[in-house]
């Protein structure tokens, strides 16, 4: 009966841990920004920015795309700004040379910035995804010895 038992929980084990394997991550442009999918269903931003600073292949390139987009958050502001300048000047015929300098200068700065976000978010997706496909450096051998049945890791 002991046997029985040490036999049913390792199939158990080598079962569960062999169906424990981590989806590839998806993303799709959108109006709003990228939609995010696993498999087919929908991810909120909230988990795969969790996946993303959770996996520590892609947490680097994820941290710097959040960084990335907000300078590009602060650079629309800016440029926000710098167009309600330039309608002011219109509107009492001022010099319209400094605000679209600006106008222009801070929607390039802004949309460097996204494109550098977007570029880093997208290697931080790709590696993440590679990291689920190339294996990992260690893996569940079954074992039997003098001390017993069970798991072995081996690296």
């Amino acid at each position: 009966m002991k046997l029985f038992k040490q036999i049913f929980a390792l199939v158990t084990i080598v079962l569960i841990s062999s169906n424990l394997s981590a989806q590839e991550i998806t993303a799709f442009p959108g109006t709003w920004g990228e939609s995010f999918y696993q498999d087919k269903e929908k991810l909120t931003w909230k988990e795969v920015d969790k996946i993303m600073m959770d996996s520590q292949v892609a947490q680097n390139e994820w941290r710097k795309s959040k960084k990335l987009a907000l300078g590009g958050l602060i650079s629309g502001v800016a440029n926000l700004g710098s167009v309600v300048w330039l309608v002011s000047n219109l509107d009492q015929s001022k010099p319209l040379t400094g605000p679209i300098i600006a106008t222009v200068g801070t929607g390039a700065i802004g949309m460097i910035f996204f494109k550098a976000a977007s570029e880093n978010k997208r290697k931080a997706i790709l590696n993440y995804n590679d990291s689920l496909s190339g294996g990992t450096s260690f893996r569940l051998v079954p074992v039997n010895n003098q001390n017993g049945t069970g798991l072995a890791l081996k690296f």
